[in-house]
């Protein structure tokens, strides 16, 4: 189900889907305790940009999503739940690989990019 809310101060348009992602990116950098300006850094986005999609007058793409969730040590989808919801014990190991599976193929990518230049 999507809404479309209407702030006619700002003129913005944002869906449910919009506020649900800004609500847990919040919830989320605050939790790990990030403040705007060290999450811009992190993810190599500018302090204005964060603060635009934190406002919901912009979206990030999905690789700047990933690299938010991979910074904030979650996977994307918590990003789009209804209720951020903790990881449990059971499912926290799981979790916790996938991350490191998510930065390893990160890390993997980066070095075959850097051969791929250095062969040019």
């Amino acid at each position: 189900m999507v809404y479309n809310l209407l702030n006619i101060g700002l003129g913005l348009y944002m869906t449910h889907f919009q506020m649900i992602f800004i609500k847990n990116l919040r919830f989320w950098r605050k939790k790990r305790g990030i403040s705007q300006l060290k999450l811009s850094e992190m993810v190599n986005i500018s302090p204005n940009y964060l603060n635009a999609v934190e406002n919901g007058k912009n979206f990030p793409s999905p690789e700047v999503i990933q690299n938010m969730s991979d910074t904030l040590e979650i996977l994307p989808y918590q990003l789009f739940l209804e209720h951020p919801v903790e990881s449990t014990p059971v499912n926290s190991i799981i979790s916790e690989l996938i991350v490191i599976k998510q930065r390893v193929i990160k890390e993997i990518d980066e070095l075959i990019k850097k051969r791929e230049n250095t062969m040019l």
